[in-house]
Parts: structure tokens; sequence; C-alpha cells
């Protein structure tokens, strides 16, 4: 007899647990529904086309607009499912995995043909320690581009699977915690192309494919397209847990427009959670609701990543102890690229951001992120170069503060390509010797160009997708960057947990930072002034094994013309040691730990144009 004639047993079910959910004698179904019509739950076994059960809902498990159904047999997540509301068929919106979906930038003629998956029973993994924000190093990537280029060695292109495959590279890199680009169920085909003109034709404006996937979608469901086999759920699990086994976070992005509940937002959340482990959620739209998700007591361990909040609107006066919330700060990225370039004026500015780390929150600090220009980019192009977006190149910013160096695009000019190289190791230490938490735009390390694209969100295609090519050729500069994080890191007065005071509130004979430029303890802010040194009092620090940090001096030159600078006094037994100089070749930039080279001046230092040395204050 088949099971369609076999009906199962069923009771009302929980209405406030929404999608499906394990209960002590079955599986709770729960979906918010309007509509008078009759509603049915349709069962498939996987890979059939016809339901082998249908189960129709009883008017009495109806509370408001909530249907629930408590469908008593056990083992049901061989099983796939739907909704039948009169002839229309629809997979559950909060269903934890999502089947029938092609691969990814494939149009589904037929949405109601996606079925909803049930997540299997399994073990669940110890949670990690948190890495607190001081401590943190992000690196951020598109789980489909990152690797689906042919050179990225990797055998499961595209997919969570390839990520993984990339994890002792990550290690290698020294970063903490990966970030992933929308990685949910979102859709791939809600963005329509305006027309540019009242005077073109009246005909229907071509869909565009979102590749970012900042949009709305199942956001239960793991994306099934970046999938290399068929278990969504358990791809996710094992990469999070082989991040966490190699001492990393994973962090992902949600967009949730202002049309979404807060509940479903955090039941989402918690969710991702539960389920998967995740550490933390950047948060985009205007659907989130911060003082809502950082009150949640099961969220309390997760750190929260948002453009912008108001730290004392969700606290109130009463500061967490621990930081939770990490804004994302696009003031850091325009005012470091403009002193980058050589701009007026933005000296005031530099002091404001190099050690900008307010108590409560964290801050988020990048020179470059996906939507914008890469560094490679940043250094290479003075115009976005959109064109291939089909708008007219009128998408992207326009406000890059970016500079070519003499030549637009790929040129032969060996000045220029080594200004270029300066200039993205200028860009790294402006980074990485800040306070706050870096963020590494994947693929920045190597040269990764978009040729000049500054809005690659419909772009699955080179353009959008890393280009390993260039790994070989930038080999040196990964390298430095490596170096230049394991640097940030062995000096805690680089990551402190509070903003440094320009004070020597510990008596110690030093503040805990200060700056100064042709004269010792003054600070030229003219607004021609393109040049400024900052001085880090180790001692205010603790390295781990509880020794005092050392003097630091960081000094910056982005002007086009040499600048004589003022060395601060030392301890009478120290001397400057010369760390790292961005005026060197890639490889020989950073000196190593106990071979810094040491200074023959005492007083000052001239330094070239647009270079940033890095000094240590060390016996000998």
């Amino acid at each position: 007899m088949s099971e369609r004639k076999v009906q199962w047993k069923i009771r009302p079910g929980d209405p406030e647990r929404l999608g499906v959910t394990r209960t002590a004698d079955g599986w709770n179904f729960a979906l918010e529904l309007c509509g008078e019509e009759d509603v049915s739950l349709e069962f498939f076994r996987k890979g059939q086309q016809e339901p082998c059960m249908e189960i129709t809902l009883p008017r009495r498990y109806r509370t408001g607009n909530v249907w629930a159904v408590t469908v008593m047999q056990p083992k049901l997540s061989s099983f796939a499912y739907r909704y039948r509301q009169g002839e229309r068929t629809f997979a559950d919106p909060w269903a934890p995995l999502l089947w029938g979906k092609g691969a990814f930038g494939t149009k589904p003629e037929d949405y109601g043909m996606f079925l909803g998956g049930i997540l299997p029973e399994g073990e669940v993994s110890e949670l990690p320690s948190p890495i607190s924000f001081e401590d943190m190093v992000i690196y951020k990537v598109h789980v489909r581009g990152y690797t689906m280029q042919k050179n990225s060695k990797v055998k499961k292109k595209g997919t969570f699977r390839g990520l993984q495959e990339k994890i002792p590279y990550f290690r290698e890199l020294g970063i903490t915690s990966l970030e992933l680009m929308p990685a949910y169920e979102f859709q791939e085909y809600p963005l329509r192309q305006e027309k540019a003109a009242r005077y073109q034709p009246a005909s229907p404006a071509p869909e565009k494919l979102n590749y970012w996937g900042y949009a709305p979608g199942d956001y239960f469901a793991p994306k099934t397209s970046y999938c290399a086999g068929k278990d969504p759920g358990r791809e996710v699990k094992d990469l999070v847990e082989a991040l966490h086994e190699a001492g990393m976070e994973c962090l992902m992005d949600f967009y949730f427009p202002g049309e979404i509940r807060p509940d479903l937002t955090l039941q989402v959340l918690r969710f991702w959670r539960r389920e998967y482990r995740v550490d933390g959620f950047v948060l985009l739209g205007d659907g989130v609701r911060m003082e809502y998700l950082a009150k949640d007591p099961m969220l309390a361990d997760v750190k929260f990543f948002c453009p912008g909040c108001d730290i004392r609107q969700i606290y109130g006066n009463r500061l967490p102890q621990k930081k939770q919330i990490g804004e994302y700060n696009c003031g850091f990225q325009d005012a470091m690229r403009r002193f980058l370039k050589g701009d007026e004026d933005q000296i005031n500015s530099f002091q404001y951001y190099v050690k900008k780390n307010p108590a409560g929150c964290g801050t988020i600090q990048y020179m470059a992120n996906h939507d914008g220009f890469t560094l490679a980019d940043l250094v290479s192009y003075d115009y976005r170069h959109n064109e291939e977006n089909g708008e007219s190149n009128r998408d992207g910013t326009g406000y890059n503060y970016s500079w070519n160096c003499g030549a637009e695009g790929p040129t032969r000019r060996t000045a220029i390509l080594e200004l270029r190289r300066r200039q993205m190791r200028n860009a790294v230490l402006l980074l990485m010797l800040s306070q706050g938490t870096p963020l590494l735009l994947g693929g920045d390390e190597f040269g990764n160009s978009q040729g000049g694209n500054n809005n690659a969100y419909c772009q699955d295609n080179a353009t959008g997708w890393t280009d390993w090519s260039s790994a070989r050729k930038f080999a040196g500069f990964t390298e430095f960057v490596k170096s230049v994080i394991r640097f940030r890191k062995a000096h805690p007065i680089l990551h402190m947990p509070c903003e440094l005071r320009a004070t020597d509130y510990r008596s110690l004979g030093w503040p805990e930072i200060s700056f100064h430029s042709e004269r010792a303890w003054y600070a030229n802010q003219e607004n021609t002034c393109r040049e400024i040194g900052v001085l880090y009092c180790g001692a205010y620090a603790r390295k781990e094994d509880g020794s005092p940090d050392d003097f630091l001096y960081v000094i910056y030159n982005m002007h086009w013309s040499d600048h004589v600078f003022a060395l601060p006094d030392l301890p009478e037994e120290l001397r400057w040691h010369l760390a790292v100089d961005s005026g060197k070749k890639d490889e020989e930039a950073v000196c190593a730990a106990g071979e810094e080279i040491p200074l023959k001046e005492k007083k000052s230092l001239k330094v070239g144009p647009r270079r940033i040395l890095v000094l240590i204050g060390k016996q000998g």
C-alpha cells in the first residue's frame, strides 16, 4: 500500500515555532500564511517529482495567520516538503534546507517547484573561546568568487569545500576571522535594470544577476549552489568546524530590508548560531534592530557588525564590559585613502582615525571593501570603469579617493609600477598600524584587480572573481602583508582594547600616544602638511609573556618630497632601530624580529617621499 493511502498521524502543532522543529514524538511544521483557502503539506522522497504523502491541515490547526501541525513520524530527515494553497505551491521560507535550485545564476522557471529540507540530527560542536575585537584580523571573501578562478588551486571551486581547502593559507596569512558575503539562499534575480533615459525604446529592461547576494531570501537555508555535494548543511558545518579547529572565527553577512520583522531577524541569527556555530554576523539593511538583537540572552556571546550604530542608544549609560558590537568604519577608508594619495588638510583626520577605538564598541577599519576599488585598483585608476555593468558607467561611487600613480589602468612603465607597489605597502601599513580591527579584502594581498570596476555586483565572471593568476607576480607583496600582520600581533600597543590617551596617565615619562613632525612633541597641522610621526610608549601594554611592549615610532611621509623628522628621546639604554621601511622592496621592507637595523642618526632622520618607516626602541 502506498504512503499516499496510509495517512501519517498528526496533531495540532505549536504556532510559535515557525519552520520545522523536532518534537518528542515527531516534527512540528508551522507556517505564516494569509488567505482562506485550505492548506496542505506535501512530502517528497528525494529525487522524486511527485509527492508521496499529502496532509491537509484541518482548520482548527490555524491560529491567526499561522498554520501549525505536528507530524508524528520521527524519521523525516530523508524527505523534502512543500506547502500547497489552492493551485499555488511553495517552499517553506523558514526551511533549513532548500532543494530544487539549479546552478548559480540559473533562473528557475517555476519557484513553486522548490522543496524544503529537514536538517538531520547530529552532535553539536563545542564553541571556541571568542577572539576579542582588538586581536581580530578579518578577511572578507565571496564564497563562490574567491575560488572560482582556475588558478585558485582547490578541487571544489566556488564552494564551501573550496574555502575549507584554503584554511591553511588563511592561517599562514595570519587572519583570525573569515567573513563570508551572503551565503544563505538569496534571490539571484531580483534586480532589474532601469531605463537610462526617456528616449530609449519602451522595452522590458533585462534582469541582472545578483552576484553579491545582498538581497532577501530563504534566510535559514545555506546556498545550495555554493555546495560541492548534495548536503549543504553538512558542508557549512564542516567549514565552520574546520575554521574553529584552526583557531579562526566564521562571520556571515546578512541583508534584512525594512519590511522584515525584528522577530524574524532574531530567529535567523539564533538558528545560524545554534545549528552552525557561526561566531558573528555582519548585518545590513533597514530591518536590523541592533538594540533588540544585542540584548537577546541566546546571542550574548555573538559578535554583531553593522555600518553604523549609536552605542548609547543601545546600552544607555551602562556600556558593556566586553565589546559585542563592531561598527564598519567607512570614514577610516575615506580619510586614509586621501592621506595616502597626498591630499591637503588630512592630518587632523589621520590623528583621529589612527587611534579611534571607542569604549563599548569595536571599530572595523579597511582600505578596500567589496563595494569599491580593490587595493590594486586603488593605486591604478583615477576613475571607475563599470561599463560592463550595463548602466552607462553611472553606477558605483564616484568618490574613490584613488590615484593611478601616473597612468590609468595597466601600464609597463617601471617607475609607475614601482610607485604603485610602494603605495600598496603604504596602504597596508596605514591599516595594520591603526587601532581597532583591520579588515583585508580577499585577494588584496596578491594584487587582485577588477579592471577598475568598483561595483561588481552583477559580475559572476573574471571581473568579480578573485584573480589568483596574479599570486605569483605579487608573491613578495603577499609575504610583506604576512610580515606586517605578524608585527602587529607582536606589539599589543598597536591593538589595545581601549582608545589610546595622549597623556602620561601612569607617570611613565611618556604619554601612551603622541604626535611629532620636524620638531619632537609638535604635530604640524597646517593644511599643506602631509607628514606626521606617531610615538607609542609600549610600557602601557603587556606582551604575552608579561613583559612591557617596545617603544614604537611610526613616521608617515605622504608628501612627494623628502622631509626631516625629529626623533623623540628614548630611555638612556635604548636607541632607535629600523623595523619597517615601505620604500624598500616587498621582501626587504620588514626586518625579522631581532634583526632590526640600528640607526646612526640620534636626533633627526630624513625620510623620502611617499614612505612609511617604523622604528623600534632597543638596546645596542
